[in-house]
């Protein structure tokens, strides 16, 4: 019996103009010789697409691979069925603004939430207090605490999402991140469930 390990590729959507998908375009294959004698089995051939979006499930390959190797022991390196993705490459004129909007929305909805909440723990009377510790003169000195205090905040945020260290940032995912990889994945699982 031929052992052969199928490890995942992280997909790129496909050209939506796309005819046929071969194993080779969905897992790497390992040992490397089977590459050549299975790597060229078509897995999906499309007539015509009615969805940007398609589930291969594992039985699929499975048999289309014993058809051609019939005593291949084929192990999956992740069982889950493989969902691609394809975009038909226009470019999208509005994405700059809509990205300019949505940051001044979010932009605006952080400086309302930061806001907000200064002002239901009473963060003037707190630095105030503070200020008046050091100064005794609260009034005169107050901008100066607050000015470096709402750099600080931005300063915080920066480095909370890695994006202040530009060689530390490529080294380690953010938060955003791995937020944006767990809603791929829980997005990915839907399909799957649906198709």
């Amino acid at each position: 019996m031929e052992d052969i390990y199928l490890i995942p590729i992280k997909l790129k959507p496909f050209n939506f103009t796309t005819q046929n998908i071969y194993l080779k375009d969905i897992y790497c294959i390992y040992p490397k010789e089977y590459e050549d004698k299975i790597g060229n089995i078509c897995i999906r051939t499309y007539e015509k697409k009615d969805s940007n979006y398609d589930v291969i499930h594992i039985g699929e390959i499975i048999d289309k691979v014993k058809k051609k190797i019939s005593a291949a022991h084929l192990t999956f390196l992740k069982t889950d069925d493989i969902v691609i993705f394809f975009n038909d490459n226009k470019k999208d004129r509005t994405k700059y603004l809509r990205v300019l909007l949505v940051s001044i929305v979010v932009l605006m909805g952080s400086v309302m939430g930061i806001m907000n909440f200064h002002a239901d723990v009473n963060m003037v009377q707190s630095q105030s207090t503070m200020v008046n510790a050091l100064t005794k003169d609260p009034k005169k000195y107050l901008p100066y605490f607050q000015i470096p205090y709402s750099i600080g905040i931005g300063i915080g945020v920066a480095l909370f999402f890695n994006k202040f260290i530009p060689t530390y940032a490529k080294n380690e995912p953010s938060p955003l991140d791995l937020k944006m990889k767990s809603l791929n994945k829980e997005i990915e699982n839907e399909l799957r469930n649906t198709k």
